[in-house]
């Protein structure tokens, strides 16, 4: 049987298109999802939200993250640093800082997921790649820890830094993603060196 050449161009045409679908599909990561509406009163000073409707996150696990309605907070799990960059409350990221907040509150959950769930959470509110893994290195290193190892002295306590040693290490986390955006492990190992270095002592750029 003759096969005519228009069909032949239409079928090739047809297949181009679901590879392209489908790869399109393969190569957008799976960030994880949010539910409801994130509805908040802000207060006088742009720092402090109450949450007027229930809001939750999904995170590419398949875990909810739930924080209940009528919850107040003030951003205070995003380290000092940060704020001057990127106030939690004024960019696509104040969804995720909520839900950091309501879990470094409550402490429900391990410090290092809570971190985690944080740049899942700003990725799926379409923050960019550079701001997430920045904001996430930096409250990893800087944020509220908890559990197990966490006590003073022991291997997993905060990093403790004043204000300007914590934006020493941001400005060069920054200037590492720029160069080699490395993936989250390797940034986290990446951040940790940096903590390492002596007090007092401001970090090297990166070139």
């Amino acid at each position: 049987m003759k096969i005519h050449p228009r069909i032949v161009i239409a079928a090739a045409i047809a297949a181009t298109a679901i590879v392209a679908v489908t790869s399109a599909s393969l190569a957008d990561p799976n960030f994880g999802h949010f539910i409801g509406k994130f509805v908040a009163e802000f207060g006088d000073d742009g720092r402090k939200v109450t949450l007027k409707e229930p809001y939750a996150f999904v995170d590419p696990a398949g875990k909810e993250w739930n924080v209940p309605d009528g919850y107040k907070t003030d951003g205070a799990s995003v380290p000092s640093a940060l704020w001057a960059l990127y106030p939690p409350f004024s960019g696509s990221y104040r969804s995720a800082a909520v839900i950091h907040d309501y879990y470094c509150d409550n402490m429900e959950r391990s410090w290092q997921d809570t971190h985690k769930v944080f740049y899942f959470a700003m990725r799926a509110a379409h923050v960019d790649e550079r701001t997430a893994k920045v904001m996430y290195s930096a409250v990893y290193l800087f944020g509220p820890r908890w559990g197990p190892g966490t006590g003073p002295g022991q291997r997993s306590a905060p990093v403790t830094a004043t204000p300007e040693q914590q934006e020493a290490v941001v400005k060069e986390l920054q200037a590492l993603v720029d160069k080699e955006n490395p993936d989250l492990d390797s940034l986290v190992a990446q951040a940790k060196r940096m903590s390492a270095k002596p007090a007092g002592a401001a970090p090297k750029q990166t070139e």
